[in-house]
């Protein structure tokens, strides 16, 4: 009986240990997504402010031609930053639901583990009772 109880309190502190890289890792995740999309920000802020300099440059020429190319382009990255952000919202979505999940896991896992220690412990009363 003893070496099962043992086992038990290592392997409620091996799920212990799981849920807490398991937290960091969320943690991790989540700051990188939070860089990537102001990165993504920052960038389509300096395309736009190029884009919107020459486009007024090419006004001040009175080459419409040329400055409605400059607004194009400028909804075009305006599009591409929109879709980014939607799919970073997604990676989002999906690391947090995979999150969750494995971390109800982890906690089942511990909730097993301690009925487990628990019913040894009982054995292990019952059995010197009956000794």
């Amino acid at each position: 009986y003893g070496g099962s109880s043992t086992f038990c309190h290592f392997s409620l502190a091996m799920a212990e240990q799981c849920l807490r890289g398991e937290e960091l890792r969320a943690r991790h995740q989540a700051a990188l997504l939070k860089l990537r999309k102001k990165a993504l920000r920052e960038k389509a802020r300096a395309e736009l402010a190029w884009l919107g300099h020459q486009k007024r440059c090419l006004e001040n020429l009175q080459d419409s031609k040329g400055a409605s190319a400059m607004a194009a382009k400028q909804r075009k990255i305006l599009t591409e930053l929109k879709q980014e952000q939607a799919e970073i919202q997604h990676l989002k979505n999906i690391y947090r639901a995979a999150h969750q999940e494995r971390k109800l896991l982890l906690k089942q896992q511990r909730e097993i583990l301690m009925m487990r220690h628990s019913t040894a412990q009982l054995q292990e009363k019952l059995h010197n009772l009956a000794g």
